[in-house]
């Protein structure tokens, strides 16, 4: 009887052992693991990102929690992707804000740290000895007595223990004097660190997030997750180079972008995609509403009527019948979606490009690391000639100089983006301009700054000027004379503008004497010519315009 409780005891402990290994052997497969993401790329949008990272994780056989933290918190949770190879099924992905633990310094943010901690610990030992100095001299000067009651002191005597006050008390000064200074330029040093650890804390330490994924895996081992988000706090902006070696050779365009994100996380040495999509844009195409069209019904009207006198009441209520009666609206209401014109850009001898009918993506060949802050990164992306047409502008009667415009045709094949471009021309730098890639024109216009080597002159000539009345009316005659010399060693086109005033009343009569060979544009007053003027040699033209008013009155505009 003993030996068959003995066996069932026995067999009732190894039951209760292997239940309880199991337990623990379940347990340990759901303990949290935490993981550090890997970024392997960036596709950067135009005002948002897209962060593709690597999770590698050891998976226990059953359910695995795996715990990503560190993440930016301004991922958008409706953008995670969650995707791996292996004998195991993703249940769930979590994503939550860690208001708690802040993101990891950065090496820059620790070595200011250093440098604020070593500055005021000088700054203390200096105050230390000033201290130091103030009581020595406190001491001194409370004890001025040199000598006993009894003691008698000679000439020699006290010119020693003066000298040992002047020199003691002078060199206590002095060293107050210097440390006083050092401990000022201490404390300035702790001031300047201090604020730029302020600003870099700032700009880094944001509240983080982290992503919860239950794995459930059929047998144990190592296995890679791909995962990714979308980011805001993050995009890019063109910039141009535009160079010009001189008017006889192409137009070097140098395309650039300013990468910048400021999600409180570096991309290290990531790999870069540059897009020009927008990902919050719905995928799905828009719908027409039927457009109903009714009569309109006006709202009821609230009325005293519930309190005045039931006879009153009525009366009130009949006439506001009649009077809605008598009233007929008719409306309609219209939908419109606004559909986003999306632009384009080309790439580097680097980056390949990837053209759908949307949008442009760039695909950055060489890695580049961006910094979360304020300090975006100067990303190149190609560089193109492209022929181009130079020819001068000037319109003296605004600015008498005259600027050098280059025309690039077969523009559109550029895939470009509205955006600033610096100019350079004959190796020098001479200024900003503005590419506006929304321009409808067939060819686009570069304006490559002042030309210096072109003298253009406007000059009212006053011998043509004359001024008579007629009757009831006055006449008024006006004569210019444009002058444009080339200094340079090669001939020029260049394109001269000007205008003559157009009347917005019929008493008023503006008559064009001599347009100088000019083209005329009567709507608009403008005179337009064309030259092409020789290396050193110079053009004149002439053009005169009357007026005819009412000699009683008096023209504004003039």
């Amino acid at each position: 009887m003993f030996e068959i409780l003995n066996a069932s005891i026995t067999i009732m402990k190894r039951i209760y052992i292997f239940i309880l290994l199991l337990v623990q052997f379940q347990v340990f497969a759901e303990d949290p693991k935490h993981l550090k993401a890997e970024i392997k790329q960036v596709t950067v949008f135009l005002n948002k990102a897209q962060v593709t990272n690597l999770l590698h994780a050891r998976l226990e056989k059953g359910n695995n929690e795996l715990v990503v933290d560190g993440l930016p918190a301004g991922i958008d949770k409706h953008s995670i992707q969650l995707s791996g190879k292996g004998d195991f099924v993703i249940m769930s992905v979590k994503h939550d804000l860690n208001y708690i633990d802040p993101q990891k310094k950065s090496a820059e943010m620790i070595a200011l740290e250093d440098s604020v901690r070593f500055y005021r610990v000088q700054a203390k030992k200096a105050k230390s000895l000033n201290d130091v100095l103030l009581k020595e001299e406190q001491m001194i000067l409370a004890n001025m007595v040199i000598k006993g009651e009894k003691q008698t002191l000679t000439a020699d005597d006290i010119e020693d223990v003066a000298d040992f006050y002047r020199e003691r008390l002078e060199e206590i000064r002095f060293t107050l004097i210097d440390n006083e200074d050092k401990l000022k330029e201490l404390n300035d040093k702790v001031s300047r660190f201090q604020q730029q650890l302020n600003d870099l804390f700032n700009e880094k330490n944001k509240n983080t997030s982290k992503i919860t994924i239950t794995v459930s895996a059929k047998s144990s081992g190592n296995v890679q997750l791909e995962l990714l988000y979308i980011v805001n706090d993050a995009g890019w902006t063109p910039l141009y180079d535009i160079r010009v070696k001189d008017v006889k050779g192409p137009v070097q365009l140098n395309y650039k972008a300013h990468v910048y994100q400021n999600t409180g996380l570096d991309w290290n040495n990531v790999k870069l995609k540059l897009s020009t999509s927008n990902p919050t844009l719905g995928l799905t195409k828009p719908e027409l509403n039927p457009w109903y069209l009714d009569f309109y019904i006006e709202p009821p009207v609230v009325s005293m009527a519930e309190f005045l006198e039931p006879e009153v009441a009525k009366e009130e209520e009949a006439l506001e019948e009649r009077i809605a009666a008598d009233s007929a609206y008719i409306y309609g209401s219209l939908i419109k979606k606004n559909l986003l014109n999306t632009g384009s850009f080309v790439v580097s001898d680097f980056t390949e490009v990837v053209e759908n009918t949307v949008s442009v993506e760039f695909d950055i060949a060489l890695p580049y690391t961006v910094l979360s802050g304020n300090n975006p990164q100067l990303v190149d992306i190609q560089s193109h000639e492209v022929k181009a047409a130079y020819e001068n502008i000037s319109i003296p009667k605004l600015d008498q100089d005259a600027f050098l415009i280059a025309h690039v045709t077969d523009w559109e094949n550029l895939n470009l983006l509205s955006g600033n471009a610096n100019i350079f021309f004959e190796g020098t730098f001479v200024g900003e301009s503005f590419i506006d890639a929304q321009n409808t024109s067939d060819t686009l216009e570069l304006s490559l700054g002042r030309d210096g080597k072109v003298v253009v002159k406007r000059n009212k000539l006053k011998e043509f000027t004359k001024k008579n009345f007629i009757g009831l009316n006055k006449k008024e005659e006006h004569a210019f004379e444009i002058e444009v010399r080339n200094t340079k060693k090669e001939s020029i086109n260049i394109v001269v503008e000007d205008q003559i005033p157009v009347s917005q009343n019929n008493q008023i009569e503006v008559a064009l004497i001599d347009g100088g060979g000019a083209s005329f544009d009567k709507v608009s007053g403008k005179l337009h010519w064309k030259m092409n003027i020789g290396a050193g040699e110079a053009k004149k033209v002439l053009f005169k315009y009357s007026l005819k008013y009412p000699k009683n009155k008096i023209v504004s505009g003039l």
